[in-house]
């Protein structure tokens, strides 16, 4: 690795691999048009970014060691990533070979099928940013049914020479390659499998093993306000899967300004505070993988790499909008969470139906008809 200077990537950051001439210069040539879009907007969004060493640091290390990397973060606005990657890695001349790392998006949001402009334009933008595409549970993706065969169905989606990393993995584990892509499935012989067994959730876990960088927003949608949302298990199961991967931390806020939910047409001259984290505890995520391969501990996982992105908020808030502001607002947030857990704990116990209660109900007629006697 040659180029190892402060604050600079890699030339090769991970196994960022292209297949064909062809596609390749049709990939390039249309990276240039799209990503010079997000140049522009870059251009008038002004960033504050704290702690981008950890960042090209923990790239270093994946590099050097041949393993791959996930990335972590809070999600406020569409184009969160590539947005404020592109910034913390200092990409200005952004294309599809500057482009190293791998987005999960929303299959129903950045996958469209169809012939019109928009679906297009969508599928033209996909072929550009390197994504995984992942349905998510909430969104209708409940059950999923797996094809007889994963490895020939994600040698069209990651190329020959990921497939023969894959396969030197495979061997290191003493398995073939389609039973190793089918030991990132969840559920057990005989159940149906779920999102988190999808074709996307399981092409995470094996890019990430040959050494690709993924980023992750576990909240698997956008905030409406400043708080966050609950991380959900799909990103604890690719962790639990990885167990090579270093898990990096991002929180940001003010790209909601820049590209707010439902608008279409970027502002300018707004302020992006990002900070980034050191990689969480290997050790905690070590432990964590040793309980079962189920739901329950993939959501764990999810909670805890979430809380690394928590513990950067108050920080971002304090230099978005204000110390003051950013105090009173985490500790209405603190009320809110106080009051809600007191409001559970005092809950009345539902009063069973009588059939159920372990002694006699003795009605009293001489009071009200649906008055209970004491026993």
């Amino acid at each position: 690795m040659k180029n190892t200077k402060p604050g600079k990537l890699p030339r090769e950051p991970l196994s960022l691999r292209m297949e064909g001439r062809g596609h390749r210069f049709r990939v390039r040539t249309r990276s240039y048009l799209v990503g010079n879009t997000f140049n522009l907007i870059n251009l008038m969004t002004r960033y504050e970014v704290e702690g981008r060493e950890h960042l090209f640091e923990a790239v270093k290390r994946a590099a050097a060691q041949g393993r791959g990397l996930i990335t972590v973060s809070n999600h406020v606005s569409l184009f969160d990533d590539p947005m404020v990657l592109i910034a913390v890695l200092k990409l200005y001349n952004f294309n599809v070979q500057t482009k190293c790392w791998w987005s999960t998006a929303c299959a129903s949001n950045f996958n469209p099928k169809g012939k019109s402009l928009g679906a297009r334009v969508a599928r033209w933008f996909n072929e550009v940013s390197n994504m995984v595409f992942m349905a998510r549970s909430y969104k209708g993706c409940k059950a999923v049914e797996l094809p007889d065969s994963l490895a020939e169905l994600l040698q069209g989606r990651v190329g020959w020479q990921r497939m023969e990393l894959m396969e030197a993995k495979a061997r290191q584990a003493g398995l073939d390659l389609e039973s190793y892509l089918r030991s990132f499935v969840t559920a057990r012989e005989g159940e149906q499998p779920t999102s988190l067994d999808q074709v996307g959730m399981l092409e995470a876990c094996a890019r990430i093993n040959v050494g690709d960088w993924l980023h992750f927003f576990p909240e698997a949608g956008r905030s409406r306000n400043l708080s966050l949302r609950p991380a959900r298990p799909g990103v604890g199961k690719v962790i639990y899967h990885t167990p090579e991967a270093e898990v990096v931390p991002l929180c940001f806020y003010g790209t909601q300004d820049v590209l707010p939910v439902g608008a279409l047409v970027p502002r300018p001259f707004q302020k992006v505070v990002v900070s980034v984290g050191k990689p969480v505890s290997g050790t905690v995520l070590e432990s964590l993988r040793r309980e079962p391969a189920t739901v329950e501990t993939f959501s764990e996982i999810s909670r805890f790499a979430m809380s690394a992105v928590a513990a950067l908020r108050p920080g971002v808030l304090a230099r978005y909008m204000g110390a003051q502001a950013a105090f009173d607002l985490l500790a209405e947030e603190a009320a809110e969470e106080a009051l809600a857990a007191q409001a559970t704990e005092s809950r009345a116990p539902t009063p069973r139906p009588s059939a159920e209660l372990p002694w006699p109900v003795v009605v009293d007629d001489t009071g009200r008809p649906d008055r209970r006697a004491s026993v």
